[in-house]
């Protein structure tokens, strides 16, 4: 599995059978610091270059800016504090994906490895309190076992609506 030229997932939905019998996901699967994490490729819009933020004051904590992508004004999370991990300086090189969850936002990370089908090991999951885990599941691939990022657990819901009443 692939991803269009113009960062676009291509595929199928999730879940699916795998070929053993179990169940199967397609995951993008990138790098947030030294580790690698997935994505849900069902949630995954299309991946972008590091872009200019603009950064607003009073935003949700994990809200580290927004940016205006086709007239529509997408908050950017970086997951890092959540994960555990510092926040670097943007980098020409790192990555924001597009997500749909209870809104559209951009997620930040540093790199994107590729999309794949993957085992999924739901029973291996950390059992939270939380409906909004961060990290509802496990997949296995190529032997290693790879974190999968909620979407909806970092949706930062709307941040920029649109105006009401004009500027007064």
């Amino acid at each position: 599995m692939t991803a269009a030229p113009d960062g676009r997932a291509r595929g199928g939905g999730y879940p699916r059978t795998s070929p053993r019998g179990g169940t199967a996901e397609l995951v993008l699967i990138g790098k947030i610091g030294d580790h690698p994490y997935a994505v849900p490729v069902s949630a995954v819009e299309r991946t972008l270059p590091m872009a200019a933020l603009l950064r607003l004051p009073e935003t949700p904590q994990d809200v580290v800016g927004v940016l205006n992508l086709h007239g529509a004004v997408l908050s950017v999370v970086d997951p890092r504090p959540r994960l555990g991990q510092r926040t670097p300086p943007f980098h020409p090189d790192q990555r924001l994906v597009v997500l749909r969850a209870g809104t559209r936002y951009l997620l930040w990370i540093d790199e994107v490895e590729r999309i794949a089908s993957a085992a999924v090991r739901p029973f291996e999951s950390v059992t939270v309190a939380s409906e909004r885990a961060l990290v509802p599941f496990l997949v296995h691939l190529d032997g290693e076992t790879i974190p999968v990022i909620s979407p909806r657990a970092l949706d930062p819901g709307p941040v920029v609506a649109s105006a009401v009443e004009p500027l007064r």
